[in-house]
C-alpha cells in the first residue's frame, strides 16, 4: 500500500449515514477524509437510499468532484443503474449491509488504483456472497490476514517463518490467480468473501 495518504470525499443525503461513513473512515490512518464539495479527492464513498436507482447523490458528488473512483453503497439497481455508476468511476458497489468500517476501507483502499469496471463487473460484484473460501489458501489467507494489519513484507515474513521473496511470491501468485493489481485488491477480495 501506498505511505501517501488517500483522500476520501463522503456523499450521502442522510445526515446520519454521512456521520457514520465518515466515524468509520476517518480513524484508518492512510485516509483523509474531505469535506464534500472541497475539491481534491482521490476516492469517492458514495452512500444512495436502498430504494433509490436515479442515483442522486452520486451524480451531485461527481458534478462536484468529477469522475474519480469511487465506492458505492446501494439496494440492488437495475442495468442502467450499474451503467451510471460505471461511467461515473465506481470501482465497487457495496450492499448495504456489508458496508462495515474494515470492508469500507479496505474496498476505498483498492478503488484507489482499481481499473476501471465495467456495468456487469458491478453487478457481479454485488452479488458475491460469502461462500468464496475457495478463492485462497489457509496460507495466503495469513498473509492476507497480517497485511490488513498494517505489517510490512519482512514483519510477515517473520511472523511466518518465511523470507521476504516466499511472502512476495505467495502474494504475486495470488493477485495474477484472481487478476488483481496490488496488495490493496487482495485484501478487498478477501473481506469480500467474508475471510477477513
Amino acid at each position: 500500500m501506498n505511505a501517501r495518504h488517500v483522500r476520501v470525499a463522503v456523499y450521502s443525503a442522510d445526515p446520519v449515514t454521512l456521520a457514520g461513513l465518515v466515524g468509520m473512515l476517518s480513524p484508518a490512518a492512510m485516509l483523509e477524509v474531505v469535506p464534500s464539495g472541497v475539491r481534491g479527492a482521490d476516492v469517492l464513498v458514495v452512500a444512495e437510499d436502498p430504494v433509490e436507482h436515479e442515483l442522486p447523490v452520486l451524480r451531485r458528488a461527481v458534478a462536484e468532484q468529477g469522475a474519480l473512483p469511487g465506492v458505492l453503497i446501494a439496494g440492488p439497481l437495475p442495468p442502467a443503474g450499474h451503467h451510471a455508476a460505471a461511467t461515473a468511476g465506481v470501482r465497487c458497489l457495496l450492499p448495504h449491509r456489508e458496508a462495515g468500517a474494515a470492508r469500507l476501507i479496505a474496498e476505498v483502499l483498492a478503488a484507489r488504483t482499481a481499473v476501471a469496471t465495467s456495468p456487469e463487473g458491478l453487478a457481479a460484484g454485488y452479488d458475491v456472497s460469502a461462500d468464496g473460501i475457495s478463492l485462497f489458501h489457509e496460507r495466503e489467507l495469513r498473509v492476507l490476514r497480517l497485511i490488513a494489519e498494517g505489517r510490512e513484507t519482512a514483519e510477515i515474513g517473520a511472523a511466518m517463518g518465511y523470507s521476504r521473496r516466499t511472502i512476495k511470491n505467495i502474494l504475486y501468485r495470488v493477485q495474477r490467480r484472481l487478476e488483481l493489481r496490488n496488495r490493496a485488491q487482495a485484501v478487498a477480495a478477501a473481506i469480500r468473501a467474508g475471510l477477513i
